[in-house]
């Protein structure tokens, strides 16, 4: 019991160590781009002026931070589900990732990612290489776990029969990220990690997930109810036209149409 409250409070100082990097990388993404100074006008007061000839707002703050892999995101990574080996053959060194995947690679299952083009797996080296902020929360995001269970529900897992093009084959480790499953898998990373990015302090994996969650059963609620109050309506309509039509009394004749000495007066 001990043990396992230790475990959560170590845990939880990582996160929030990994967190605050995160945040010092926004940080300075946010500062004002290096070719931005200040001019002094006629009346003496300084305004700020870009020496780039863009018209953008937000072209002083387009330019993202890059920096190595930072130390605790590192290894909070590593103590994701399976990250500590190779994703494609489990070797125990893997000190190369996907970012398209959001899974750790060993350096020759990442040089055959290269193979397949960037478009399809960018690699890079989690010791080597500057990271952006982005791309590190598609690391924390993803995790070769998550990516092993995507496959085997679809049924990609290693030595299955894969339909390629006209013919059935045995799945190929690499074989199984071209795939259109592959495809919607690292678009809905990329596009996940994005909206994380944009969102506050980062709060790990759960929390992301429990926010997407939550913003989705708003909008299911949203949209059951818009449909709900759309039937309701739809109901009152046809029970009103399966009425019989009222003849009209006189004085709803008088209102709909005008007296006979009336028409064509004056």
């Amino acid at each position: 019991m001990h043990k396992s409250q230790s475990n959560i409070e170590t845990r939880n100082e990582l996160l929030q160590l990994a967190a605050a990097e995160l945040e010092a990388m926004r940080c300075r993404s946010a500062r004002p781009h290096p070719n931005k100074f200040l001019k002094q006008d006629s009346n003496g007061s300084l305004s700020s002026t870009s020496s780039s000839s863009s018209t953008n707002s937000n072209s002083s703050y387009a330019h993202e931070v890059e920096r190595s892999f930072p130390p605790a995101c590192l290894h909070l990574l590593h103590t994701l589900p399976g990250n500590t080996k190779c994703h494609d053959c489990h070797t125990a060194s893997a000190t190369w990732a996907s970012v398209s995947y959001g899974i750790t690679l060993c350096l020759q299952c990442s040089g055959k990612h290269r193979g397949l083009g960037v478009h399809c797996s960018f690699i890079k080296s989690l010791t080597l290489d500057s990271w952006k902020r982005r791309e590190i929360l598609c690391m924390l995001e993803g995790g070769n776990e998550q990516l092993s269970v995507f496959f085997d529900r679809h049924e990609m897992g290693v030595g299955r029969t894969l339909l390629l093009g006209n013919s059935n084959t045995s799945v190929g480790v690499l074989d199984r990220y071209k795939t259109k499953a592959a495809s919607f898998y690292r678009q809905h990373l990329m596009s996940h990690a994005k909206q994380v990015a944009e969102g506050g302090l980062y709060e790990g994996r759960e929390a992301s997930r429990k926010s997407k969650q939550r913003k989705k059963s708003k909008t299911a609620s949203t949209s059951g109810s818009a449909n709900n109050k759309g039937n309701k309506s739809s109901k009152r309509k046809k029970s009103r036209e399966g009425l019989p039509q009222k003849l009209p009394t006189v004085t709803e004749k008088e209102l709909v149409e005008p007296a006979c000495g009336v028409v064509g007066a004056a």
